[in-house]
């Protein structure tokens, strides 16, 4: 019996230095993670004020800096006009001569001034301390395209940017019966020629460019001169008819009522326009075969 008794109280002492071993290692574990959750609060706070004050400081000096008068802009610079003029930039641009130039809003002075369909690019910029830049890349028209019964004017790469009025200072070729993609890339593709070219007729003296999907284009100088070019290969169509209108200035014949056709690439003929009233004398056409 005595036996049993000591057994249970070892049996007992055993449970209960167990369960102060283990509550023992339960307070260690806290203590640790109390003190790992302190540096952890303390290493958050310490980097959340190393963020926060930068921060702070550079608001209050920007803050300063945009009420501060030496920053007030005292020039607006306007580049790149052709088309347009400075007062037309600067009216769309809309900057108050009181505004910082800090605080300005380029993008919205951007927005503004991208409104003309004259301009196709523009970059605002600052040259401190008081001098605001607009510069403006204008669209440069290469043709007037008549679609519609109405004349809009179109750029190099074949965009249509404004219906062309009267107040716009320009002198263009006529595009008409362009009215497909087709042609009309191909009538930018003999502008493009007769640019480059520098040779007869120069692009100042073409008045009209007609295409028609079955014969192409022809074109219509100052001096009612028609070259008919028909499809591709333009800049060595118009070089072979050099010969031919040195020959006919040479005979002071009267262009305006002669036709050019080149459109055949073997041959080049020369003959008389239709026009109203009598028919010209038979065999006066002359062909130049080359």
């Amino acid at each position: 019996m005595e036996i049993r008794l000591l057994k249970r109280r070892a049996g007992s002492s055993r449970q209960r230095s167990l369960g102060n071993t283990r509550w023992s290692a339960r307070k260690n574990r806290l203590k640790r993670r109390s003190g790992n959750i302190g540096r952890d609060a303390l290493t958050s706070v310490l980097l959340l004020v190393a963020i926060t004050v930068p921060v702070v400081l550079l608001i209050l000096a920007f803050n300063l800096a945009v009420s501060f008068p030496y920053f007030t802009i005292k020039e607006t610079v306007v580049r790149g006009c052709r088309e347009l003029t400075e007062k037309d930039i600067l009216t769309l641009a809309d900057v108050k001569p009181t505004q910082n130039l800090l605080a300005v809003n380029g993008e919205a002075i951007a927005r503004r001034v991208s409104s003309n369909p004259w301009v196709k690019e523009v970059f605002v910029g600052r040259e401190l301390p008081d001098r605001l830049v607009v510069d403006v890349k204008e669209r440069k028209a290469l043709a007037l395209l008549k679609t519609n019964q109405r004349l809009y004017l179109m750029d190099a790469e074949g965009n249509i940017f404004k219906p062309f009025d009267y107040g716009d200072d320009v002198d263009l070729p006529v595009l008409t019966g362009c009215d497909s993609l087709k042609l009309r890339k191909e009538a930018l593709k003999l502008l493009g020629c007769l640019a480059s070219e520098k040779t007869f007729p120069h692009i100042s003296r073409v008045s009209e460019v007609s295409g028609t999907e079955a014969f192409g284009l022809s074109l219509f100088t100052d001096t009612g001169l028609c070259i008919r070019l028909g499809f591709d290969n333009y800049q060595n169509k118009l070089r072979r008819m050099l010969p031919v209108i040195a020959d006919l200035e040479r005979r002071s014949l009267n262009q305006r009522f002669l036709k050019i056709d080149l459109s055949d690439p073997t041959k080049v003929t020369v003959e008389r326009k239709d026009f109203i009233g009598p028919a010209p004398p038979t065999g006066t056409d002359k062909k130049y075969r080359t």
